[in-house]
């Protein structure tokens, strides 16, 4: 099955549904169309150049970065000090030890991982967008508006 992005693939069964006043074929013409504003048929999503100077504003305001949550090299060396707070105080110390010095949260920080459970939930668009994948757009014909024109033309004559 392929997949339905824009209003150019449908070529012209929406018109034609909106034209005949067949609502339910135009309500699921519609419903086929991705619903992402920058795969429209009338946007073309210019490419943006990255800027040349990027002010760092850490460095101006003097502050210090968010770590990671991934595992980074001296994460063993915190750990063991949050174990020596936990086994030699109380509990208050182990949180203290947590708030001064911050553990990794997962071993490997994949931005692209979800569950498996809300992927098999994404509709066919989301997936399609999340894998990557982009659609093929066919030239345009400009000889073929003389065609229709012509026949709008004759029905209309007649």
């Amino acid at each position: 099955m392929k997949t339905i992005i824009n209003e150019w693939q449908l070529d012209c069964r929406l018109n034609k549904a909106l034209n005949q006043h067949h609502r339910a074929d135009f309500s699921l013409w519609l419903a086929f169309l991705s619903p992402a504003i920058d795969e429209m048929a009338e946007f073309h999503t210019p490419t943006l150049e990255p800027a040349i100077t990027k002010a760092d504003l850490y460095a101006k305001l003097s502050l210090i970065r968010a770590r990671d949550f991934a595992w980074q090299e001296d994460d063993l060396a915190k750990l063991t000090r949050q174990s020596e707070a936990l086994s030699s105080g109380s509990v208050s110390q182990l949180k203290l030890q947590q708030y001064l010095t911050e553990g990794p949260l997962v071993l490997v920080d994949d931005n692209k991982k979800l569950a498996s459970e809300l992927i098999q939930n994404l509709d066919a668009h989301s997936k399609r967008r999340r894998d990557g994948s982009k659609m093929a757009r066919s030239e345009a014909d400009p000889t073929a508006l003389y065609d229709i024109l012509q026949e709008l033309q004759q029905n209309t004559a007649a």
